[in-house]
């Protein structure tokens, strides 16, 4: 594959500097920088030339995340990012005193605090303990118990990496009849994701992480078939499905997923998610994961060579593009300073070395990391 085209979108490359923190926030590409700022051009004119352009960039937002997710575009709500999601439905839903919410111990605040706060509603959080770094499907089984209503996961650990595997535990929900809920932010934009194949009930995803797009941008998943499950929590103008004249107040909601979208968006955050989301399914996203999956390979393969502990599940489809680890002597403070030298930044994350590259950047960068280490 030629990556010139595609890394010369990207500054740090241009800057001589290697960048391992997709999962945390990324880097934008020139085109999606560009995109928004010929609509911040746009309401600064505020022509209805340049408004229709932005109105347009909204759109094809919508058609490119429909793409990516495999759904229709009438099954997804805009948002500002991934807890708007998981919120709509931990409070949207509707709960009954013994009811049950399963999720996995070391998932992000986000899959964790909108779930506990239902406590005060006699619903009980429980949490599956990973076995090395692991959730298996057996420990998912025995957790759904009759009184289970919802699963709520993220389809990768932002900690260790490790990626559950969506079809399986989607089809163990729809037999037990539990509600399937993802946080998709970190392996969306990463690898290939259908959830229509996978069988989720609602997801949520963002913009600046793996999708490589700006902060304040994301989306909700929500089918027609669930829409009747959810209780708005928020409505306005834009929930409804006749908004203009605006005195004929009509509380109908819209008969889609967009009734979520209850006021106004952000258009210049999602104007530059579409855009990320046109460029990495320009590049492909089966050719993204292959150049994931080969660059996380040769950092575990360098690095355990070298005495690194790698704490992230590599087998079959486990990994994802989170690699984490540490060493015997070596202390994290210690690593980020001679990844400095290198000119190579990442992040600590619960006290392992978390290394997150993307499809743009080359083995060579990954070697440079290695040596350093």
């Amino acid at each position: 594959m030629n990556l010139s085209g595609y890394r010369d979108q990207f500054i740090p490359v241009r800057d001589g500097r290697i960048f391992l923190n997709h999962a945390g926030v990324s880097p934008m590409s020139d085109r999606t920088a560009q995109a928004m700022k010929r609509a911040i051009d746009g309401f600064q004119g505020m022509t209805p030339e340049e408004w229709m352009t932005n109105e347009d960039g909204i759109a094809r937002c919508r058609r490119a995340l429909s793409s990516m997710l495999n759904v229709p575009e009438s099954d997804l709500a805009l948002t500002r990012n991934t807890t708007d999601g998981v919120n709509w439905v931990a409070n949207g839903l509707s709960w009954n005193p013994g009811d049950r919410v399963v999720s996995i111990n070391g998932e992000y605040p986000t899959n964790h605090y909108p779930w506990l706060r239902l406590q005060n509603k006699d619903v009980e959080f429980h949490l599956i303990e990973p076995i090395h770094n692991r959730v298996t499907l057996d420990q998912i089984d025995d957790a759904l118990t009759p009184n289970t209503r919802v699963l709520a996961v993220s389809w990768v650990q932002f900690v260790s990496g490790f990626r559950i595997d969506l079809e399986a535990v989607g089809a163990l929900c729809a037999e037990k009849n539990v509600l399937f809920v993802v946080d998709v932010i970190q392996g969306m934009g990463a690898l290939p994701l259908d959830l229509k194949k996978g069988r989720v009930s609602f997801a949520s995803g963002g913009a600046q992480k793996w999708m490589i797009g700006p902060q304040g941008a994301g989306f909700f998943y929500c089918p027609k078939e669930n829409l009747d499950l959810l209780e708005p929590v928020h409505v306005g103008a834009d929930s409804v499905i006749n908004h203009v004249p605006y005195l004929d107040y009509d509380f109908t909601l819209r008969p889609d997923a967009r009734r979520f979208e209850y006021s106004t968006l952000p258009v210049i955050p999602l104007i530059g998610l579409g855009a990320a989301a046109e460029l990495l399914l320009e590049v492909g996203m089966e050719t993204v994961g292959e150049r994931i999956k080969s660059l996380t390979d040769c950092l575990v393969g360098g690095l355990t060579a070298k005495g690194w502990i790698c704490h992230s599940p590599r087998e079959n489809n486990e990994w994802s593009g989170i690699v984490s680890f540490t060493h015997p002597t070596i202390t994290i403070q210690e690593a980020c300073s001679r990844l400095a030298t290198v000119r190579a930044f990442t992040m600590e994350r619960e006290g392992m070395l978390r290394l997150a590259p993307h499809f743009y950047q080359t083995e060579d960068e990954m070697q440079k990391v290695i040596g350093c280490l």
